[in-house]
């Protein structure tokens, strides 16, 4: 591939993190002064015990206690004068809200900067796993594409609709912005009018454009940001392929943008931070949004 179909190279050969190069001190100020009243919005589903978001390959969470009271009731004595609860989490990394890492899809046997897809083995990512990406702080902007009720299974966004809900919020993608992107299907999925064979989501016709922003995040409340099926018979996620492998773009997945939507705001301080999971190629976060 030529060097204007993707990001390679860009920042050296040996780049690992990516579009998060864009994110500086400037764009982190940037983010600070889109606060007005210090609102702050946390934008993760609920982690429910037993259940999942029936994506197949990732079962649904686990949550069981180590000790806890009836222990204590059943005779353990509390020593140095007091009691504790202790308890475990079992959970897909891509099964709950979570930010994907660079080491999460190749093509080609490639992944993003030209890093061997074999360097991902069962130990885990050797290369590109989340613990080489750095906390975003930048600027939010939103987008509200089910603001008028429930889109279709597999309905995609295409560019011209996702440039006319920025332009009619007066709102200019900026380089390290985070773009969030409402479709509507977390809240459907909630109410039982949707499920995790197919979703709507960006189009891939968005992926240049983007690209060509410097945004640092693409994040949408939906399985996998870009809609699903593609409808492109090469590849079934032609825009994870373009922006997470392409320009080292990070996607966020299955997150709750209801409040946000409600707020009526379109740009707002971004906060997300993956766990340290040395050599995954996904964590759990719980991002914010400061209004």
């Amino acid at each position: 591939m030529g060097r204007g179909m993707h990001g390679w190279g860009r920042w050296g050969a040996e780049d690992e993190l990516g579009a998060l190069n864009l994110l500086g001190q400037a764009e982190v100020r940037r983010g600070l002064g889109a606060v007005r009243d210090g609102t702050v919005l946390s934008l993760a589903a609920p982690i429910v015990s037993g259940r999942g978001f029936g994506v197949v390959g990732r079962p649904a969470p686990a949550h069981y206690m180590m000790r806890d009271g009836g222990d204590y009731a059943a005779g353990l004595a509390e020593r140095a004068g007091f009691g504790f609860a202790d308890d475990v989490v079992t959970l897909p990394t891509h099964g709950v809200t979570h930010v994907d890492a660079l080491a999460h899809v190749w093509r080609s046997g490639q992944m993003y900067n030209g890093i061997a897809a074999d360097t991902v083995t069962s130990r885990g990512a050797a290369r590109l796993g989340v613990e080489k990406m750095r906390p975003i702080v930048t600027r939010g902007v939103f987008v509200d594409c089910a603001r008028t009720g429930d889109r279709d299974a597999g309905d995609r966004v295409h560019l011209d609709e996702l440039t006319g809900l920025l332009a009619a919020g007066g709102i200019e993608l900026a380089s390290g912005d985070a773009l969030l992107v409402r479709t509507g299907w977390l809240p459907a999925f909630a109410a039982g009018r949707a499920d995790a064979t197919s979703w709507p989501g960006l189009d891939r016709d968005c992926g240049g454009w983007l690209a060509e922003r410097g945004v640092v995040l693409v994040g949408a409340d939906n399985v996998g940001v870009e809609a699903y099926p593609s409808g492109d018979p090469d590849c079934q996620v032609p825009l994870h392929v373009e922006l997470l492998r392409g320009h080292g773009i990070y996607l966020s997945e299955l997150m709750d943008l209801d409040a946000l939507a409600a707020s009526g705001r379109g740009t707002f301080l971004f906060v997300l931070a993956p766990l340290p999971l040395v050599g995954a190629v996904g964590s759990p976060v719980a991002p914010v949004a400061v209004l």
